[in-house]
């Protein structure tokens, strides 16, 4: 009897063990595999994550030049054209040129600007002139009126500053001496804009022309000995 019962649960025993072995077996395989699948999804999203982060990325530092504005004076009585256009000027208008210094267009440098006077009324020292502003093209002869008034003084334009043209206002009977300097010696100026010529503002003569003007003096007094 007992030969009997212990050969019928060898086949049990045999049973349960197989039995374990492949579900034990199966567990294993679908374990691996999930982890197998699940590997790659993961890599995936954090190479996407490094690509989404980029780096900050450094502010670009632009640098900032400040220009200084510089006078431009143009052509003055020493340069060979100055007669040539002074004469057209006061053959067209029968006016007096009254310019120490005629400076080009910063816009075009066929193009100058130039201050002349005509008549005058009632009795010195409260004499008035007629004065004007004129641009001048030396290659057309096109001369256009920018600016006109009836005061007691007269105009010299001077220089050329951007669209600020200088004008000293100098009295009607003025007789200065050798080796006058107008930017060292003289405070009276205005400018008129020569892109919006309406009329005439007071202009301040930087540093660095009024003592560029005390060198010329200097310059000047040396060579004539005083």
């Amino acid at each position: 009897m007992n030969e009997q019962n212990r050969n019928s649960i060898w086949p049990i025993v045999l049973t349960v063990v197989i039995t374990a072995i492949v579900v034990g077996g199966g567990m294993y395989w679908w374990q691996s595999t999930k982890v197998t699948l699940q590997t790659p999804t993961e890599e995936v999203a954090d190479t996407q994550s490094a690509q989404t982060t980029k780096p900050e990325e450094p502010e670009e530092v632009v640098e900032t030049k400040t220009t200084t504005a510089t006078i431009e004076q143009g052509y003055s009585y020493g340069s060979p054209q100055w007669e040539s256009f002074t004469s057209a000027i006061k053959t067209k208008t029968g006016e007096v040129m009254e310019s120490f210094y005629a400076p080009e267009s910063p816009a075009d440098d066929d193009i100058i600007f130039v201050s002349t006077s005509g008549d005058t009324t009632g009795e010195w020292p409260n004499m008035k002139s007629t004065n004007k502003i004129y641009s001048y093209n030396i290659k057309t002869g096109e001369l256009s009126k920018l600016y006109e008034e009836h005061e007691n003084r007269i105009l010299r334009t001077m220089g050329i500053e951007d669209s600020k043209l200088i004008v000293m206002y100098d009295l009607i009977d003025n007789s200065p001496g050798p080796c006058f300097s107008v930017w060292a010696d003289w405070n009276d100026f205005g400018y008129l804009d020569v892109e919006n010529p309406s009329t005439l503002r007071p202009y301040t003569v930087p540093g660095y022309q009024v003592q560029k003007g005390k060198d010329e003096q200097k310059e000047c007094e040396a060579e004539m000995g005083f």
